[in-house]
């Protein structure tokens, strides 16, 4: 049986299908200007930063959170410039509740 979404088996073999309802993001056109497409990376590790603060579980916030700032951090930037910390200054993904 197809389950569009989780497949959760218990201890006595049964198995439930909890279906995935998604919300799509509408994602704009990179910019042609490969010095624009840099600002529209950065703005999505934020968006993804954002969303990894709504997960309950802490360790896997934790992972992801360190993921997506190692990520920033990887960004190669024009010379001259440099990504000040304000964008995950926040830490709203270390924050969410338990």
């Amino acid at each position: 049986m197809s389950c569009p979404g989780y497949t959760i088996t218990l201890s006595d073999g049964r198995e439930f299908c909890l279906p995935r309802y998604k919300q799509e993001l509408v994602w704009k056109k990179p910019d042609p200007d490969p010095k624009f497409r840099l600002f529209d990376d950065i703005d999505i590790l934020a968006t993804i930063h954002d969303g990894i603060g709504h997960l309950s579980n802490e360790r896997l916030r934790n992972a992801l959170s360190e993921a997506v700032v190692g990520a920033a951090r990887s960004i190669e930037l024009p010379k001259g410039m440099k990504l000040g910390d304000g964008l995950f200054k926040n830490q709203k993904a270390f924050m969410a509740a338990k």
